[in-house]
């Protein structure tokens, strides 16, 4: 976190690190306050990121499988085996006829009339599935670099000076007890 808010005010992280352990010159309770609570809502926002950008990325790889599927789909309806992949048993002229007539597999007689729509639909949700987890991981990052901001602005508040109160001097130290 330091790093991020070194960028945004220009401080080194260094710097703003002491700021943050120091209380800077405006060790107010008000703006201690503040930025305590500004460095917990940087913090969850931190982490939905994170989870959002997990989720993008599950998801990137549930669509690059899916569509892995899919081409093995096109290669392996493609080939005319002769014999079974698993145990080379051969392939009967009846069962290459069935295929051929009944739309059933002649490795496996599965049925084989599943529509080209169908074998596209768990690639259509994955794409929507990733649309939506993007969307969440932009907004996330969005309120998260809010948060940052707004934490950088209440860092620059402790390099202010603190105002002079009434009665001090103009140098900001109290004028001295004129009482005695």
């Amino acid at each position: 976190m330091h790093e991020r808010l070194s960028t945004i005010t220009g401080m080194p992280a260094q710097a703003v690190a002491r700021l943050l352990a120091s209380g800077g010159n405006s060790p107010t309770p008000d703006l201690r306050r503040r930025i305590t609570e500004a460095e917990r809502k940087w913090d969850r926002l931190d982490q939905l990121h994170r989870s959002a950008r997990h989720r993008r990325q599950a998801d990137e790889r549930s669509l690059n499988d899916s569509a892995e599927r899919d081409v093995a789909r096109v290669l392996f309806h493609g080939l005319e085996p002769h014999s079974c992949p698993r145990c080379d048993t051969p392939i009967s002229e009846q069962r290459r006829r069935e295929e051929r007539e009944n739309h059933r597999c002649a490795v496996c007689t599965s049925d084989l009339s599943a529509t080209a729509s169908e074998a596209a639909e768990p690639e259509i949700a994955a794409r929507l599935r990733l649309a939506s987890s993007e969307a969440a991981e932009t907004a996330a990052l969005g309120r998260l670099r809010g948060a940052e901001v707004a934490l950088a602005e209440l860092v620059a508040e402790l390099t202010v000076p603190p105002r002079p109160r009434s009665g001090d001097n103009p140098t900001g130290t109290p004028a001295p007890d004129r009482r005695r």
